[in-house]
């Protein structure tokens, strides 16, 4: 009866790792304060100096720009007239919108009823100002950032600089702590070189507060105008919009505006204190009957 009363043998638990046990052995690290000083202080002092002294450089090559073609600003006039004139149409009375849509849009006398010119997209390569503008804007955005990649290489590379207050996943380790593969480093720390890259693109708001709103500090919209077919337009940057397609879609919907004068229910307005709404006209014509 004894031996039957055996109990059986407890199963062997076997313990998994989980990610939390791995974590837990990656050792934290103590940043020296000298760092901050020696390090990432003049890093970031050294990258203003250097957006400031490529703003000054940029304007200096830019040169005197050119006039604009005559015929392609009467075109953008009159595409931004017409625009303006379906966004306010309700200020003005209506026999002064149809006029006005008479003039734009009349499919015989119309502004955009006459016949353009295609633009040849390879008239502005042809120019050699055109292409020697490009070659100075190309060239001021990319020699400083080799010698400052030069420099960080030199002079900064192999710090852990700062450490986010915050987790990250593994995925963010390529891209935090460049220049020191080490698979025990927690992936909240930054290295110095990754740091770089995150001031670079991080201090367009400092350059606009500092050079204004027009500065040539903007590495994605100098990438973005350096790159053919990024502009607006589709084409290359300073090429003239091609307006035909333009032109028929602002007549189309120059068309399909329903003009509603705001006169027409200014005393029910006044009297009510309530707020203009799309049936207006029929309300003040049934309060008039009345």
């Amino acid at each position: 009866e004894k031996r039957s009363e055996r109990l059986a043998p407890a199963p062997r638990v076997r313990l998994a790792r989980t990610p939390r046990a791995a974590t837990a052995m990656q050792h934290e690290v103590v940043l020296d304060p000298r760092i901050r000083d020696w390090v990432f202080l003049p890093l970031f002092a050294l990258m203003f100096i250097i957006g400031i002294l490529r703003h000054n450089v940029t304007a200096l090559l830019k040169g005197e720009p050119k006039p604009g073609d005559k015929e392609q600003v009467k075109q953008n006039m009159a595409l931004a007239r017409s625009r303006r004139l379906r966004a306010n149409c309700k200020h003005v009375p209506r026999a002064a919108f149809l006029a006005r849509r008479h003039f734009l849009s009349n499919p015989s006398t119309g502004v955009f009823s006459q016949k353009l010119e295609q633009a040849n997209p390879m008239a502005m390569m042809s120019d050699p100002d055109m292409m020697q503008n490009m070659m100075k804007g190309n060239m001021a955005m990319m020699v400083p950032q080799v010698v400052m990649m030069g420099v960080v290489n030199f002079f900064f590379s192999g710090f852990v600089l700062v450490k986010i207050p915050f987790p990250l996943t593994p995925s963010f380790k390529s891209m935090l702590q460049r220049g020191i593969p080490l698979a025990s480093l927690d992936v909240t720390y930054v290295t110095s070189l990754s740091w770089y890259f995150v001031v670079l693109f991080g201090m367009r708001g400092l350059f606009q507060l500092v050079l204004g709103d027009n500065s040539d500090t903007d590495d994605t919209a100098l990438m973005t105008q350096a790159m053919p077919g990024m502009a607006p337009g589709g084409g290359m940057p300073g090429q003239p919009v091609d307006n035909k397609k333009n032109f028929e879609v602002e007549k189309e919907n120059l068309e399909l505006t329903d003009h509603e004068w705001a006169v027409d229910n200014a005393e029910n307005l006044y009297l009510t204190g309530g707020a203009l709404k799309k049936g207006s006209r029929a309300s003040a014509g049934k309060t008039k009957a009345q």
